[in-house]
């Protein structure tokens, strides 16, 4: 390859790379915008936990129904084109969900919201793995940085709408446009690798990449979990008003991205199986102090352990899984990443149904026990 053609093959990929993680960032938005309006839609809705929790599965549902659609679609069209498609489609449907009125509807855009983020998330983590191929350098922990960082600034956006008298769905309408023109500026630049016809980016799960993808969908569990409920979770047990409440999930959000910025430095420092193993052990007591105390202060210190815990966690199995023995790097990655994100979107709606007969604290209690799995297991992700 000459110099220019070299010159502008990276120029390319440094795009490319940018321009995903912008997507990584809006999807992170779309769900913390949601996560500080579940209360309100609940209040507008008049249902209770348990027909709320059956909401959170509606949306899983659609999630999980469409993700193994994604990895055909993205065999026969390519990462960009899909991951482009249902971010348009992303920002219609998160829109749609907060301004829905009447159960029927409101369970029918639940579950459009759930297939666009399902085959989203699965797209431009398949489009993102082809990025740190082209690069060849470990970025995989930067892309989810970005997702933390909109889910930072998806909560604190709901909760200056809510305060600002917004909250009624008009805002989140606001969000939607603003989220299709940024990804529409984007287009041009996400990285377009020919969809290879001997490689489909999911696989059926087995063997090492089975075990990660559990591990995966644990720590995705307490991720989706904290979307859903920590607002929930604040007003119950420290009588926080909704506005103040969304800040729980902020204070998760911007620990996660600071900490996952810096992952790959601190991976280098210390060993993959020494960051996984504390990340384990730091999720557990983050969620027990969160569901224990009666402090706001205290509980969004809780929240902020866990994201400082789990930021890396997640990027570790990633990596692990595209290293998984028999497995093309991007077959094993679609499969943990699918089985993750059905623990992101599964675990919410299931702990809803368990709150129902318990309490929100009892449920996020029993979920602590997955830090503690998970460092148990910490020697898989050696590499």
């Amino acid at each position: 390859m000459k110099p220019a053609e070299t010159i502008h093959a990276s120029a390319a990929v440094n795009a490319g790379r940018w321009s995903i993680s912008t997507i990584f960032l809006l999807n992170g938005a779309g769900i913390g915008l949601w996560a500080a309006h579940v209360p309100l839609v609940q209040a507008r809705a008049g249902i209770d936990t348990g027909v709320l929790g059956l909401l959170l599965l509606t949306i899983a549902g659609g999630a999980i129904s469409a993700m193994p659609l994604s990895g055909w679609m993205a065999g026969r069209w390519g990462t960009r084109t899909v991951a482009l498609c249902t971010a348009f489609l992303f920002a219609a449907t998160t829109a749609l969900l907060m301004n829905v009125s009447g159960l029927p509807a409101l369970f029918a855009a639940a579950f459009a919201f759930g297939v666009s983020n399902g085959v989203l998330d699965v797209s431009m983590n398949a489009n993102a793995s082809e990025v740190e191929t082209a690069r060849g350098i470990p970025t995989m922990s930067s892309f989810h940085g970005f997702y933390s960082l909109g889910g930072l600034l998806g909560a604190a956006l709901g909760g200056t709408l809510i305060a600002a008298g917004l909250g009624d769905g008009r805002g989140a309408l606001i969000a939607g446009v603003a989220i299709a023109v940024i990804v529409a500026l984007c287009t041009p630049f996400v990285l377009r690798v020919a969809p290879s016809k001997h490689e489909s980016h999911f696989a059926l799960p087995r063997g090492p990449a089975l075990f990660l993808g559990l591990l995966g969908l644990l720590c995705f569990a307490v991720e989706g979990a904290l979307v859903d409920w920590s607002a929930l979770l604040l007003t119950e047990r420290t009588q926080a008003d909704p506005a103040s409440a969304a800040l729980g999930y902020s204070s998760f959000s911007i620990a996660m991205a600071a900490c996952r910025f810096a992952g790959d430095r601190l991976v280098l420092r210390f060993g993959a199986v020494r960051i996984m193993v504390a990340g384990g052990i730091g999720m557990f007591a983050g969620l027990m102090l969160a569901v224990l105390s009666t402090s706001f202060a205290l509980s969004a210190c809780g929240f902020a352990l866990i994201g400082l815990s789990a930021a890396n966690v997640v990027p570790l199995i990633f990596s692990a899984a595209a290293r998984t023995p028999g497995m093309s790097a991007g077959g094993g990655l679609a499969t943990v990443a699918t089985l993750g994100y059905a623990g992101l979107l599964l675990a919410p709606p299931l702990l809803g149904s368990l709150a129902a007969h318990t309490s929100i604290a009892v449920a996020l209690g029993i979920l602590s026990v997955s830090g503690i799995v998970l460092a148990a297991n910490a020697r898989i992700v050696k590499s």
